[in-house]
């Protein structure tokens, strides 16, 4: 009993750590380019194969895809959890739904605007192939620091001693490296199934209506934003309440933007082409 609250104290303090020590963008945080550095040899058909598909960008641009990543995945958490509900409540057999990363990001990718970001012809093969990449980065980078120490860890290394405590690590190291491999192996087969196929969903821009459009699209996308952030959970009807309620509490000036009476009626309008994919949300770079 002792043993095991010790390795449970270790695997405690690991998961901590990690959480500690959370990037908020790999190539950023780590400085490692995109494009050049030298994955590990079990990443390493994938990251080439990802380079491939991105052979017409640059380094740069494929750090602004993968920060368009990191805020596609933050931004649309709550309707993931909307979705994976609504897929287990279409069958009675089904019991859970396994999101990866790459299949997280599939999900989503009806409901964002790829001409949001400013880089040519963006298809949605480079966005998983960026995703690929971003794994294989995380899996060189954890690789490369495993031997560093970390002072958060010593008082258990004192309890369980060298070895114990190098057993359990390399555990920790073995079941990071396995899921990251997972995940490669599924953003890779997005990324070249879409390339091959050559879908080009990126370039299906709206039309007629300009003018109005636009003008009224910094409260659409306010109200969306809204909604992702804070009312995911709520129905249609009560989040448009809520967001009337937010936006005429902080005195917004896009309310402005909308000469209807029923603005509460509008939004929830919105949710819902929203939701149908039929209205594509900005993505923050």
């Amino acid at each position: 009993m002792y043993q095991d609250k010790i390795e449970q104290e270790v695997k405690n303090a690991i998961a901590l750590n990690g959480d500690s020590v959370k990037r908020s963008n790999i190539f950023e945080d780590t400085s490692l380019e995109p494009l050049t550095f030298t994955a590990y040899d079990f990443a390493c058909d994938a990251t080439h194969l990802s380079r491939d598909i991105l052979s017409k960008r640059t380094n740069e641009e494929v750090i602004v895809l993968s920060k368009a990543i990191d805020s596609m995945l933050k931004l649309g958490d709550g309707l993931l959890h909307e979705l994976s509900q609504k897929l287990l409540n279409e069958t009675t057999s089904r019991q859970s739904v396994t999101l990866s990363k790459g299949r997280a990001l599939y999900l989503l990718c009806d409901y964002f605007d790829l001409n949001t970001i400013v880089i040519e012809n963006l298809q949605w093969c480079e966005i998983f192939a960026t995703l690929t990449l971003m794994h294989s980065a995380e899996i060189k980078f954890i690789y490369d620091n495993r031997f560093k120490e970390d002072a958060l860890y010593l008082p258990l290394k004192e309890q369980v001693g060298d070895e114990q405590f190098a057993i359990m690590q390399q555990a920790m190291l073995d079941r990071a490296i396995r899921d990251l491999l997972e995940e490669i192996i599924d953003s890779i087969a997005r990324a070249e199934c879409l390339f091959d196929k050559k879908q080009k969903s990126a370039i299906t821009g709206s039309k007629g209506g300009i003018s109005k459009g636009r003008r009224i699209e910094p409260l659409k996308e306010e109200v969306i934003r809204l909604y992702l952030a804070k009312y995911s959970s709520r129905s249609n009807r009560h989040a448009a309440k809520l967001i009337e309620a937010d936006l005429t509490q902080s005195d917004s000036s896009l309310l402005a933007l909308s000469s209807s009476e029923e603005k509460q009626v509008e939004f929830g309008k919105w949710i819902g082409k929203f939701k149908n994919g039929q209205i594509k949300f900005p993505i923050n770079k």
